[in-house]
């Protein structure tokens, strides 16, 4: 349980503790990478929660409204610590300069013009897939995406710790590349799992919308598995940078990639 604190602490902005700040452990810290889409689950189900609020009190929706208050809510519960790595991922991967000052410009708190587009383009694609998924899968089925979509996307950043080496001597992610392992990983992939399949049982959701729902799961992993592969390529390992960069580009993702499913899915059964 105190990993689990310890980790809705140093990841989100929710009050964990009575006492405030739980007390920080890079160990233990380390250690509860494994749970990271735990925390994922609970953000999932704040949007949720959120949204059917939302829903209720106003009719009709207004998914573009709606999508940018979601955006919101989740930007304030995370402190947008994984958009800060977003921006300095990509401040650094397009400066196309050494290894060296590819670390060093991500280690810059400045924000570069490349750190500002990517911003820029990722809450217009995230806010435009939000409203897009609303519109193709109507509010109950939107619902399983928002408390999965934290879930599944921070599954990846326990892939790359557990497959990845650390790119600096030194650094907050180094402890969770440290003492995450092919044994955490696999706890975590079975956690995640049972999640996302209690979800799909409670939501009765019928069956072409929980293949689409798999496929992009896998999808966004297999994108997740390449995205690591090409950091380690650029600077030789992951940062904390590079997790939080990740964990934002998995949520949108994948709703691209479920969005892209549900339409192939409404094809095949209209042409096949």
């Amino acid at each position: 349980m105190k990993k689990l604190m310890l980790l809705f602490s140093f990841m989100t902005r929710l009050p964990v503790s009575k006492k405030g700040k739980t007390e920080f452990d890079s160990e233990e810290l380390g250690k509860s990478m494994k749970f990271f889409p735990v925390i994922g689950l609970v953000i999932g189900l704040i949007l949720y929660l959120f949204a059917r609020g939302i829903s209720f009190l106003t009719s009709p929706i207004f998914p573009f409204l709606l999508s940018v208050l979601i955006l919101l809510l989740e930007v304030a519960i995370t402190g947008a610590l994984h958009l800060d790595g977003l921006a300095d991922t990509f401040d650094g991967m397009f400066s196309y300069r050494s290894k060296q000052k590819i670390l060093e410009i991500m280690k810059d708190s400045r924000l570069g013009t490349n750190g500002a587009l990517a911003l820029i383009f990722y809450f217009l694609l995230k806010w435009s897939i939000f409203a897009e998924l609303f519109y193709a899968l109507g509010k109950n089925y939107f619902a399983i995406f928002l408390i999965t979509m934290p879930v599944i996307a921070r599954l990846g950043s326990v892939i790359h710790c557990a497959f990845f080496p650390y790119a600096r001597a030194t650094g907050m992610g180094k402890s969770f590349v440290d003492y995450t392992g092919k044994k955490e990983l696999v706890f975590s992939m079975l956690l995640t799992g049972s999640i996302l399949g209690v979800v799909w049982y409670l939501s009765k959701a019928v069956f072409s919308v929980i293949v689409a729902l798999g496929i992009s799961c896998l999808l966004l992993m297999l994108f997740q598995y390449l995205f690591g592969k090409l950091v380690q390529h650029k600077i030789g390992g992951i940062t904390g940078d590079t997790l939080g960069a990740l964990v934002e580009l998995s949520e949108v993702m994948y709703g691209f990639f479920l969005y892209i499913c549900i339409y192939a899915t409404e094809w095949l059964i209209i042409y096949c």
